[in-house]
């Protein structure tokens, strides 16, 4: 029975923990490196997308942002460097984000298709009345790595939209940074959305005002947030993103893709294992044989890193109920029975007999790493499994710089060195390659209906 015992210096014991943010940025980390694995696999099946870049309107925002910095250049003499058009990008962003907030009148809950990256730091700087508003808040820690611009300028270069290796829009960006505030036809008064932009890309000023001729923040906010190109309609401009994301894409697969996730949507099918099961066997029309290879490969390594991670956890949790030390041969049977172990051998002969397998043989960093574990496995026992799996686990922190694994051998006994690590045995693992990115790029470009969430609570405004 515990006994409670009380602290001589409480003051020294107790701390306040502050609950995880909104929109938080932070994701479990994985063990093994396989989300790494998988995400340069989906850079195979979808080179022009990344996990970070997954708003059409994000696109057509630093588009415009990079074309309004080479305004405010010209306008205000300052060096046409690449450093101040970082500057300058970044108040544009930080006007952009309280653009939002004042819309949306400082409601940006959890989950909200109008939150947009930095969102703790524009919630922060926001304040409700009419008062000015700061122009030189953090909006984002490491705003050039972690801000929008660090998010979708790869994408935007390998889409043609922004030049390679440079900082200014290309030819193919010119329509939707043209049509950013609304179509030219249709909307004579949209110079002073600009000229309120290009008040805010003044560096002189530190404090914004919450209208400009006319013109209110809150107007910026509905034309310009992320959920503007559905909300308002904005067909044309839709069109125009989805012909650079997809259509105009410079791989040979993004466009099939695209049609793939479409097509399984209109059929109800949505997680990223079932996409792929109906795509190979042509459920959702016909595909090249490249490509269909390319998602054989893509199948069948979600499955063996799921097997994988689930047998890490398997293993994690076990020494975890045991009391953070256990005599390894234990866990190593309570961790590998026999249905375990011939489902996690199984995987691993599946991945290695797979169409495209040498394409992530050829992967930097864990790709040859993973398949010679999976070689490993095919033929090992309950124990020599645990060992090989926690040899692995070891090496891949050890290649993070981040000390030797989170389970120590010793004296055939498992010591439980991280405690922190939270495991979910039970929990699927198979990666998204991206598939939900593109799916998020077709609601957004009016490709897929939209009542899905702009009827659920969090997209309600």
């Amino acid at each position: 029975m515990a006994t409670l015992v009380p602290l001589q210096n409480p003051v020294q014991s107790f701390c306040w923990v502050a609950p995880a943010e909104d929109s938080s940025e932070l994701t479990t980390e994985d063990p093994l490196a396989l989300d790494y694995v998988a995400q340069r696999v989906g850079l195979l099946l979808l080179p022009a997308l990344t996990t970070r870049s997954s708003r059409a309107q994000a696109y057509a925002m630093v588009s415009y942002g990079l074309a309004l910095a080479e305004r405010a250049i010209g306008t205000y003499g300052y060096p046409a460097t690449d450093e101040k058009r970082r500057e300058l990008f970044e108040r544009w962003e930080r006007f952009w984000a309280l653009a939002t907030f004042e819309f949306r009148e400082g409601q940006l809950p959890r989950g909200d298709w109008d939150a947009m990256r930095g969102v703790r730091g524009a919630r922060n700087a926001w304040r409700k009345g009419s008062a000015d508003l700061p122009l030189d808040f953090e909006l984002i820690s490491r705003q050039q790595e972690l801000g929008n611009l660090g998010a979708y300028l790869v994408p935007l270069r390998r889409s043609g939209l922004v030049m390679d290796g440079s900082l200014r829009p290309g030819p193919a960006a010119l329509e939707i940074i043209d049509a950013f505030w609304d179509e030219p036809s249709e909307n004579k008064q949209r110079s002073r959305y600009e000229e309120y932009a290009l008040l805010a890309l003044n560096l002189g000023e530190t404090r914004l005002k919450r209208s400009n001729a006319n013109l209110t923040l809150a107007q910026v906010g509905k034309r310009s947030r992320l959920t503007s190109l559905v909300r308002l309609e904005r067909a044309p401009q839709q069109r125009r993103l989805f012909e650079a994301l997809f259509e105009r894409a410079r791989d040979p697969y993004s466009f099939t893709i695209s049609q793939l996730v479409e097509a399984a949507t209109h059929n109800g099918v949505f997680a990223p294992r079932d996409i792929l099961d109906a795509a190979i066997e042509g459920r959702l029309g016909s595909i090249p044989s490249e490509l269909q290879a390319l998602l054989v490969t893509a199948r069948r390594f979600g499955e063996l890193m799921q097997v994988l991670v689930a047998a890490f956890d398997r293993i994690y949790t076990h020494l975890d109920s045991a009391g953070w030390i256990a005599p390894r041969e234990r866990i190593g049977r309570e961790s590998f029975d026999t249905a375990a172990l011939a489902t996690l051998q199984g995987a691993c002969e599946s991945l290695l007999s797979a169409p495209c397998v040498s394409e992530i043989r050829k992967l930097p960093m864990h790709g040859a790493a993973c398949l010679q574990l999976a070689e490993e496995l095919r033929g090992a026992d309950p124990i020599t499994a645990l060992d090989l799996i926690l040899k692995y686990h070891s090496t891949v922190q050890r290649d993070r710089r981040r000390g030797e694994g989170w389970i120590r051998s010793e004296a055939g006994k498992l010591i439980l060195v991280v405690t922190s690590y939270t495991a979910r045995p039970e929990t699927a693992r198979f990666p998204s390659f991206k598939l939900d990115v593109v799916r998020t790029l077709l609601v957004d470009t009016g490709r897929l209906p939209a009542d899905a969430w702009l009827d659920s609570p969090e997209a309600s405004t």
